[in-house]
Formats: structure tokens, C-alpha cells, sequence
């Protein structure tokens, strides 16, 4: 009985510690779980990120491509009737930055900027930010990607509405009628628009002509590289000489002379043939 009894409590024992030992590994798959949702919800964060930086990076190299205006040219005969008084200094990029300190930390070769780059590089980012703001108060007027003609006369519409400062819409105003898509989109005939958005009045064929003036010229396409020469084909080797074909010469018939056993027999040759032997042998 005794020993029954140890027995049992023995089984009792290792049973306990195999469930000890299971709800231990049942914890720790638990926590692995979470751990592994965790990374899964990170890495998901992650792409959406990316996902979002690759989209403005795109967005903001179409801008730059669109708003790029043409170099430091007087204003034009139509940007006189929409801007009354020229900016200073607007140049030729809305999108060009000031070269910052971090890259001259950074142990790369940075040449000196002068004072007059300095200044051009402000007035660049303070056109690009009024051209910026104006798009977003007034998107049904002014777009980046898709810029239509404006109404003469808009900017006394802005500066009526109260919206923005004067040297805001003075600013912006002059960089945007300045750019490349701005002065494409001045076609014969192209409908103007208003602050709402709405048709009211239309280009002319001498503003159309000479928006194209301040344009630069179209670029020539480029010519096709030569594919490489083909080696002339026996340029420098002799030439072949062509054999006549050989003629055959008929050859001479040999006439035999007549043989002694013309017209014989078996008999009468072989008869022929030892008169002969004898002949010799005497």
C-alpha cells in the first residue's frame, strides 16, 4: 500500500510540473504573438509613409516643372495690365533652395554664396510661398498643374476680397503669370476666369502671340547615333580569279598490231603456242 501510494504521488508531481512547464510555453506564445502584431502594424505605418513620401515627392517635382517661369524678363503687356507694380528680383525658379548649413557639415564641397545669391535665393522662396497661398485660397482660380488665363483686372478682385496682403498678392501674382504653363496656356481664343472660377473675357490673338514670345524656344530632337559602319565587304582584297575550264584533249588512238591467233581455234592456238615456246628455247 505504501508504495502504491508513493507512486501516486509521484505521478501527481511530474503532472504538475508538465502543467507548469505548458502554461509557461503558452505564455510565452502569447507574448510572441503580440510581439509579432506589433512588428506587423509598424511595418504597415511604414509603407504607408513611404507611400506618402513617394506621392509628394511626385507632386512637388510636377510643381516645380510646371511653375518653372522663364528667366529675368521684363513683364510682359499682359502681366502690365494684371500687375500694376513689378516685384524686385523675380527670377527665373520658384523651386530653388538656399543652400543650407548641414551640407557644409557634412563634409561636402560647398561653394561661397554671395550676398546677391542670398537675396535672390529669399525672394525665390517667399514667390514660391505667395504662389502657394494663392492656390490654396483661391483653387478654383489658380491651379499648378492646370494654370488657365486670368481676367484682366484680377488683382483689384483680390485685393477687394481682403482675403490676403497686397504684397502677397502682388508677389504671387507676378510669379504665376510669369511661368512656363501660365504663358502656354495662353491660346487664341482661351477663356479668362474670374475669382469664382468663371468665364469672363478671352485671349486675344496678339496676347496669345506674344506670350509665345517669352517662351523659350523648343528644344531640337536629337539625332539618331550612327549604328555602327559596316566593314565594306572585300574592299581591299584581290580579286578572284575566275579558271577557265580545262579542255580535254582527245587522245590519240593506238592501233595493236595484229595478233597470231586472229581467227584460230582452241586447238590451232594452243598448237600456235608451243611452236612458239619452242622457237625461243632453240
Amino acid at each position: 500500500m505504501t508504495d502504491s501510494k508513493l507512486k501516486n504521488l509521484g505521478t501527481l508531481e511530474l503532472t504538475q510540473k508538465l502543467s507548469e512547464r505548458i502554461k509557461t510555453q503558452q505564455n510565452l506564445l502569447i507574448r510572441q504573438q503580440q510581439h509579432v502584431d506589433t512588428l506587423r502594424q509598424e511595418h504597415q505605418q511604414l509603407k504607408q509613409q513611404v507611400e506618402q513620401g513617394r506621392s509628394q515627392i511626385f507632386i512637388d517635382n510636377q510643381n516645380q516643372d510646371i511653375m518653372t517661369s522663364t528667366s529675368e524678363l521684363p513683364i510682359t503687356q499682359e502681366t502690365s495690365t494684371l500687375v500694376q507694380t513689378e516685384l524686385p528680383e523675380t527670377t527665373s525658379s520658384l523651386v530653388a533652395e538656399p543652400v543650407t548649413s548641414e551640407s557644409a557639415t557634412s563634409g561636402q564641397v560647398v561653394p561661397e554664396i554671395t550676398a546677391a545669391e542670398r537675396k535672390k535665393a529669399k525672394s525665390r522662396a517667399a514667390n514660391r510661398a505667395a504662389v502657394e497661398l494663392i492656390c490654396e485660397t483661391y483653387p478654383q482660380t489658380f491651379c499648378f498643374a492646370k494654370p488657365r488665363p486670368l481676367k484682366i483686372g484680377i488683382q483689384e478682385d483680390l485685393v477687394a476680397d481682403g482675403k490676403l496682403s497686397q504684397t502677397k498678392i502682388k508677389r504671387g501674382l507676378a510669379s504665376y503669370v510669369r511661368a512656363f504653363g501660365y504663358l502656354k496656356s495662353q491660346t487664341d481664343a482661351a477663356p479668362r476666369i474670374n475669382l469664382l472660377g468663371e468665364a469672363q473675357g478671352a485671349v486675344t490673338a496678339d496676347e496669345a502671340a506674344h506670350a509665345l514670345t517669352k517662351l523659350p524656344a523648343p528644344r531640337k530632337p536629337n539625332k539618331p547615333r550612327p549604328s555602327a559602319k559596316k566593314r565594306p565587304e572585300q574592299v581591299y582584297s584581290k580579286p578572284k580569279r575566275t579558271e577557265a575550264p580545262k579542255s580535254h584533249k582527245p587522245q590519240p588512238k593506238i592501233e595493236k598490231a595484229p595478233s597470231p591467233f586472229d581467227g584460230l581455234n582452241e586447238g590451232q592456238r594452243m598448237a600456235t603456242k608451243l611452236d612458239l615456246l619452242l622457237k625461243k628455247n632453240k
